[in-house]
């Protein structure tokens, strides 16, 4: 009988995990934003020498989770963007003109090869939020 060994996992495995677990105890769309039919989170991305990465598109209805934290689409990278401020922040604006919100912020996570140096990731998200009421 062969015994397997047990591996620890890394940093970004318990990331990885603590993420996937975040969202499934995240309430849904429907009871933490009521007068939301659909949230549209547009995602593109810049600051890397090489190519960036594709642009993301996500679209929440009321059954979703209402999860807003996206990883760092750099694969050796450990960080994420965090947007749920900014969505809880847009669904208590009540003028109907303000339906859209967007910026821009820098990923603070750090490469795997370059955990000893600390340096941070180069990748900035530019971010779009549009918000569908159902009132």
């Amino acid at each position: 009988m062969k015994l397997t060994s047990r591996k620890v996992p890394t940093f970004g495995e318990q990331r990885r995990a603590g993420r996937q677990n975040d969202r499934l105890q995240a309430p849904a769309m429907r009871s933490r934003y009521a007068n939301i039919a659909k949230l549209q989170i547009d995602l593109s991305f810049a600051g890397t020498s090489r190519p960036p990465p594709s642009p993301q598109s996500h679209s929440f209805f009321p059954p979703a989770r209402a999860f807003f934290r996206f990883a760092c689409p750099c694969s050796e990278c450990d960080g994420e963007f965090d947007l749920s401020a900014s969505v809880a922040e847009l669904s208590e604006v009540k003028r109907p003109s303000a339906r859209t919100a967007s910026g821009r912020m820098s990923c603070e996570g750090v490469h795997f090869r370059e955990r000893a140096t600390a340096t941070p990731c180069p990748m900035a998200l530019n971010w779009r939020l549009v918000i569908v009421r159902s009132d």
